[in-house]
């Protein structure tokens, strides 16, 4: 846009020039005023319109100015509300991570797993076996001498079925463990997990404000070259006025001298 005010600022120049020109010949040749008096006219309005298009040149600037502005204070804003949608997205997710973690942890499966419910019941059921059977020998048992061969069979039938009956409930034992282990290797998957995601976020965070400060010294940049280009727009605006005071000072010198020599052409 400042490059287009600019084009326009120029090409309004030229047209302005050219007008002048029109009219400055126009005048000469209808010869009412002495030439003097024309080009002194014709340099008054000059003037005048110069400053006009310096004073737009400088209003262009201006705008220029409060448009990188109102663009360096609207980043800001966005910067600024950015930071606190990455902290509350953060926030929300830490609170997702530990809300899942809980949620995990309170499942049924967790608490109470299927599989070590199950083995649980099987070595109970056995275990009421075993004691019905004990009970059974213990109810046969007596002092008389003619069972006492087959009570002998009994007892050691009784042994070995005891011997399996442990071997057994060792295997049941290895199982439950098993499966507590695998549920615990679940736990810790799960907390895995959940370090890796809040691990993220923080990685995510650190990347963020690294763009956020580079972002911040490509504004500074921004405003250091804008504060320049202002600088310099000002120090020609104050070359462009002291010189347009010496032109107007020698034209008008120069000016008066043609004035002089016109009337002393006059009188001779």
């Amino acid at each position: 846009m400042d490059e287009s005010l600019k084009k326009v600022e120029r090409s309004r120049a030229d047209k302005i020039t050219e007008v002048l020109r029109k009219y400055t010949a126009i005048l000469e040749e209808i010869s009412f005023f002495l030439s003097a008096d024309v080009y002194r006219f014709m340099n008054d309005e000059a003037m005048m319109i110069n400053r006009a298009l310096l004073a737009n040149q400088r209003a262009i600037a201006k705008l220029f100015f409060n448009l990188m502005k109102s663009e360096l204070k609207t980043e800001l804003s966005h910067r600024l509300k950015w930071q606190d949608r990455v902290r509350d997205w953060k926030f929300i997710q830490k609170n997702y991570v530990v809300h899942s973690f809980r949620e995990f942890m309170a499942n049924e499966e967790i608490q109470n797993p299927p599989t070590v419910k199950t083995e649980m019941e099987n070595m109970i059921t056995d275990q009421i076996l075993l004691s019905e059977r004990r009970l059974e020998f213990l109810q046969h048992l007596g002092y008389d001498r003619e069972q006492e061969q087959r009570k002998i069979e009994f007892f050691l039938e009784l042994m070995r079925d005891l011997t399996t009956k442990y071997t057994h409930n060792v295997q049941c034992m290895m199982k439950i463990r098993i499966q507590y282990e695998m549920v615990q290797q679940k736990c810790l998957a799960e907390v895995q997990l959940c370090k890796v995601s809040i691990i993220a976020l923080r990685i995510l965070g650190r990347i963020v404000g690294n763009n956020f400060e580079e972002l911040a010294k490509q504004n500074e940049q921004n405003c250091r070259n804008l504060y320049s280009y202002f600088k310099e727009a000002m120090g020609l605006w104050d070359v462009h006025q002291l010189k347009l005071s010496q032109q107007e000072g020698e034209l008008q010198k120069k000016l008066d001298e043609c004035r002089w020599k016109q009337d002393n052409s006059i009188q001779v």
